[in-house]
């Protein structure tokens, strides 16, 4: 029994995922780095031995980077045990080099391996064809962060070209008929993810009853933020007694910068001491317009001194804001890119205690209404989100304490250990998907499906015929029964007394 317990730790995985990861002291740390360390920090200690290999973004490294291949890599925790772990970040042309990765992979002789967000497990199938053909075939678990053709439909509507769609579509493909078990950010997406496994053939005969998409929402580590030093209060004219409304993070194509440009000026016009604080901003990998046109809005206001806005700044200082602020505010578009995804920075206000006040658009916001550990505005309504900011600006009391049962809320439900509980468990247990390596029928060309398609036809026909034979048969042996007969002279005699 202790060595199968002990069997069930020490497996080898190998992880493809992004970075920064959120405890390095880089400028920039987006939410599919965070969603990698959810993935690895309770991997590790529950005593797996990973591999990381992880996508370097290129904005938040610089020009000159080359890739880091690091064994025994220790991130040092203030309290418990350091990590341990190999810990490879490698730019772009080496991560998607197929030899680079095969180096990788034959010298750690992985049992499993993990993509984590949708870019890395694109990667890793590709990885795993060539290794199915030429190394070993293992199992693999894809995680898909969010729903990728909904992310390809705002990027194509911000771009006006539907031509990234095929890119996305070819990828998000690759994945879906490659992976053995998924994750998904919401249950929203998980559901979504399988309609997209039914077009691609996965929900077949062999699958029936299978579970293949486990639901990890956004998850917070157990390490809390600690305030270590003024950055708002007492700076660029913002006082002890003004509200103080916080964004952190980029501003993607999902971000509605007109709503909230429109409600903060609303608010403002009414109460001068709302200032907007913002850190973080435009996503070269993504979204270059939406965070230029917002700094241009608020370049023609006259309340332009209310807005102070530092672009990305260091990652170790960013939680000092939130310490600082009275609310953290997130706002999306009314588009399927958010209603089937999530926000991970919301769960970072959380943590601090901040009280949140965001659209509710996505599964997280709904479960912030039910819960009362949040505020909530209607999408693209300003007026709405400036009716909001007033009456929380003059009720700084009841936000604070909104924001403090929002964190125990988020301890207890969003924690890394909670969330990847299905993940942790396949680890342990690892297999492959039913319909591993079979013929997936609706796949087949256009002729051979067509003669499927008769024979399904011909062999329903046949069973109709059969059944229609069968109830004759029973139709006979019924009229012969002592039953019938009785029931047919009644029926006579009936006759005869009303005539």
């Amino acid at each position: 029994m202790a060595k199968t317990a002990d069997r069930r730790k020490n497996r080898k995985i190998l992880v493809l995922g992004m970075s920064p990861l959120p405890f390095e002291n880089d400028r920039k740390v987006y939410g599919t780095g965070i969603r990698t360390w959810q993935f690895l920090d309770p991997l590790i200690r529950n005593g797996q031995k990973i591999c990381a290999c992880n996508y370097a973004i290129p904005s938040a490294y610089p020009q000159y980077f080359k890739s880091l291949y690091q064994k025994k890599f220790v991130v040092e925790k203030s309290a418990g045990p350091s990590y341990e772990f190999d810990y490879n970040i490698l730019k772009k042309d080496d991560f998607e080099n197929i030899d680079v990765l095969k180096e990788i992979f034959l010298k750690f002789e992985p049992e499993i391996v993990v993509g984590c967000s949708f870019y890395p497990s694109f990667i890793a199938a590709e990885l795993m064809h060539f290794a199915s053909r030429q190394l070993k075939t293992i199992p693999f678990w894809a995680d898909l962060f969010g729903h990728v053709m909904a992310e390809a439909q705002a990027r194509a509507f911000m771009d006006n070209d539907d031509g990234c769609l095929f890119h996305y579509w070819h990828s998000e493909y690759n994945i879906i008929t490659t992976a053995d078990v998924f994750s998904s950010v919401s249950d929203r997406q998980a559901y979504a993810l399988v309609g997209e496994l039914g077009v691609a053939g996965r929900l077949n005969k062999y699958t029936s009853g299978y579970n293949f998409v486990n639901t990890i929402p956004c998850g917070m580590p157990v390490e809390k933020f600690v305030h270590k030093k003024n950055v708002i209060r007492g700076k660029n004219g913002i006082s002890d007694d003004d509200f103080v409304i916080l964004w952190t993070g980029g501003y993607n194509t999902w971000t509605d910068v007109d709503t909230l440009f429109e409600g903060l000026v609303l608010s403002m016009e009414k109460n001068p001491k709302i200032k907007f604080v913002s850190t973080g901003g435009e996503i070269p990998e993504q979204d270059l317009k939406t965070y230029p046109r917002f700094i241009s809005m608020i370049g023609h206001c006259k309340f332009a001194s209310n807005f102070m806005m530092n672009g990305w700044i260091a990652g170790e200082d960013v939680p000092n804001y939130f310490f600082e602020a009275d609310v953290g505010i997130n706002i999306d578009k009314n588009i399927y890119e958010v209603r089937l995804g999530s926000k991970s920075r919301i769960l970072d206000w959380m943590r601090a205690g901040l009280a949140v006040l965001s659209s509710n658009v996505c599964e997280l916001t709904e479960i912030m209404e039910r819960e009362k550990i949040g505020y909530n505005f209607k999408p693209g309504d300003a007026k709405d989100l400036s009716e909001k900011i007033m009456y929380l600006a003059s009720h700084k009391e009841e936000v604070k304490r909104t924001g403090i049962k929002g964190k125990d809320f988020g301890q207890r439900q969003f924690s890394f250990d909670t969330t990847t509980k299905a993940l942790q468990n396949w680890v342990c247990t690892p297999s492959f998907a039913p319909d591993k390596g079979k013929e997936i029928k609706v796949l087949l060309d256009k002729d051979e499906a067509v003669r499927n398609l008769d024979r399904i036809v011909a062999e329903q026909s046949h069973m109709i015929a059969e059944k229609d034979m069968r109830i004759k048969e029973l139709e006979a042996i019924v009229k012969k029964t002592l039953v019938y007969r009785f029931y047919t002279y009644a029926r006579i005699a009936k006759r005869k007394i009303f005539k």
